[in-house]
C-alpha cells in the first residue's frame, strides 16, 4: 500500500473509531477477476433487468440501484448471495447456475453503467440527519457514517464500501434494520431477517452490525431519506 493511501485511511480510522486492520481486511479480501462487460450484459438481460434495470436504475424502491456502484462491493455481494453468506431468496434463485466468472462479468457490467441520479430527501429532517451522518453521536456510541461512505455518499472504492448517495430510501432503511437485528442479536424467524455479511470472521460482528445496533427507528428513517438525496 502506498504511504499516502495508508496515512489517509489511518486518519479516517482515527476519526471514526474504526480499526485500520478492519479497513485493510475488507479491501484485500475480494479481488475482482478480469471481467467481460458484454458477457455481463447478456446475463443482466435474462436474470437482473426486471428488478435492477438494464442500466442499473431500479424502478422499484425496494430494489437497489446498481449502475455505477463500486465494482468490488458488487462482486462481494454477488459472491455472498451465491454462497448464502448474505441471504435473499430472490437473489439466490437468480444466481443458480452462474459461475464466479459470471458474477465478475455481472459486477463489471453494472459498475460500468452511468451512476444513478439522486432522489428527493426530507427537507424537514435533513439537517438532523446530516449531523448524524457526518458527525455521529458520541453520547450513544454512533460513529459518523461519512467516515466509510464519504461525506457525499460516494463510498470507498478501494475498501469496497458501497456508494449510498441517491440510493432508494426504502432499500437503505431495510438494510439498516437487517444489520441492526444482527447487531442486537434479535430473535428472528430465519437468517434472511438479519444481515451479517460484512463481519471479518464467521461469528463476529462487523462494523455495520455494531453501528446499526445503536440506531433508533427514527435514526434509520431520517438517515435513509437524507442519503436518497445526497450527491
Amino acid at each position: 500500500m502506498k504511504p499516502a493511501k495508508k496515512a489517509m485511511l489511518a486518519k479516517v480510522a482515527l476519526a471514526t473509531g474504526i480499526g485500520f486492520a478492519s479497513l485493510s481486511a475488507h479491501a484485500v479480501s475480494y479481488p475482482v477477476p478480469a471481467y467481460d462487460i458484454e458477457a455481463g450484459k447478456a446475463i443482466v438481460e435474462v436474470n437482473c433487468a426486471a428488478c435492477h434495470g438494464m442500466n442499473g436504475v431500479s424502478a422499484a424502491p425496494a430494489q437497489p440501484n446498481l449502475g455505477g456502484q463500486n465494482i468490488k462491493y458488487l462482486y462481494k455481494q454477488l459472491v455472498d448471495f451465491k454462497n448464502k453468506t448474505r441471504r435473499n431468496g430472490i437473489m439466490e434463485a437468480q444466481l443458480v447456475g452462474l459461475t464466479q466468472q459470471d458474477l465478475a462479468n455481472l459486477a463489471g457490467y453494472y459498475a460500468n453503467q452511468a451512476p444513478w441520479t439522486p432522489g428527493y430527501g426530507n427537507k424537514a429532517t435533513a439537517a438532523e440527519a446530516a449531523k448524524l451522518y457526518l458527525g455521529g453521536d458520541k453520547t450513544r456510541g454512533v460513529i459518523p457514517c461519512a467516515g466509510c461512505h464519504d461525506p457525499k455518499g460516494n463510498g470507498n472504492a478501494w475498501a469496497a464500501f458501497p456508494r449510498l448517495g441517491g440510493q432508494h430510501a426504502s432499500y437503505l432503511a431495510t438494510q439498516l434494520k437487517l444489520f441492526r437485528a444482527a447487531g442486537r442479536e434479535d430473535e428472528v424467524g430465519s437468517d434472511m431477517e438479519v444481515r451479517t455479511n460484512d463481519a471479518a470472521k464467521k461469528g463476529e460482528k462487523g462494523m455495520m452490525q455494531m453501528v446499526a445496533s445503536r440506531l433508533s427507528d427514527r435514526d434509520i428513517k431520517i438517515l435513509s431519506e437524507y442519503l436518497s438525496a445526497v450527491h
